[in-house]
């Protein structure tokens, strides 16, 4: 699912390629992924309008539309992504998934893809009307670390793992930054809150930090979708050879934690 480092960099790709032009069609292959309004009524709001700005909350795309106060919302489910291309060119690749497209007076279209259809489209002039925002703890990348300790104070109970993969906690974490986030604080996912350090706690906003900002800052050179780490970030052996990145005489452990394939190293992660 795209987390919070491929939602970011959508969001610079739809502020680049999306905003200021006129809507001149749209279409949908899907329409029962827009949520709450009949396609022909969002169609009919949407139509000669701009979009003029873009804004991400948690795992969810914002956008301000010109001269009326809905905004668009998009999700993106476990698949889901943008495509820029020159109207009615030949859908190829991912393009073959695009559900809802807004066709543009420059001759160009802005696809949305999402190949398992488990994305969301919403039409809101309240963003906090949609439930699964409403419901978003704070941003990772603004809080400060006294604030994060006092999340972690209020989950003592709670697994570390479930603790960052719940929304309601702090939002646009997912299963595969969790596990980077916590091999760079050296914390086992199995791991209960209230068993933590301080340091381990301040470790973990850190790792929090570094891997989030760092994804952000290396996924424009990849494109959209593709995008290589680094061999010392656990996710470039999660797929390849499961050694871990700072010893390969350690094997990387597979496990199902908080309802989710958690890969860590046991040994280096206490």
């Amino acid at each position: 699912m795209p987390e919070l480092p491929d939602v970011e960099n959508f969001k610079v790709y739809f502020r680049r390629n999306g905003l200021n032009k006129k809507i001149t069609a749209i279409e949908c292959s899907t329409p029962s992924l827009i949520k709450e309004v009949r396609f022909s009524d969002f169609k009919k709001k949407l139509m000669e309008k701009k979009f003029k700005d873009v804004r991400r909350r948690g795992k969810f795309l914002i956008i301000d539309i010109a001269r009326i106060p809905e905004k668009l919302i998009i999700h993106f489910g476990m698949t889901g992504g943008l495509s820029y291309a020159e109207q009615d060119t030949e859908r190829k690749g991912r393009d073959r998934f695009s559900r809802l497209i807004f066709k543009f007076d420059n001759n160009e279209e802005l696809r949305w893809l999402n190949v398992r259809k488990l994305g969301k489209i919403y039409l809101k002039k309240d963003p906090e009307s949609v439930e699964l925002i409403k419901e978003l703890g704070p941003e990772p990348l603004q809080i400060s670390e006294r604030q994060f300790f006092e999340l972690l104070r209020k989950c003592q109970n709670k697994n570390i793992k479930a603790f960052l993969l719940d929304q309601r906690n702090i939002a646009g974490i997912g299963n595969i930054y969790s596990d980077e986030i916590l091999f760079r604080a050296k914390i086992n996912p199995h791991r209960i809150i209230e068993t933590l350090s301080k340091i381990e706690k301040q470790n973990l906003y850190q790792g929090t930090i570094n891997a989030l900002r760092e994804a952000i800052e290396i996924r424009p050179s990849y494109g959209m979708y593709g995008i290589r780490f680094e061999t010392d970030w656990l996710l470039s052996h999660r797929h390849k050879d499961m050694e871990c990145p700072r010893n390969k005489n350690h094997k990387l452990k597979r496990e199902i934690i908080a309802g989710r394939a958690a890969i860590y190293c046991p040994i280096c992660q206490k």
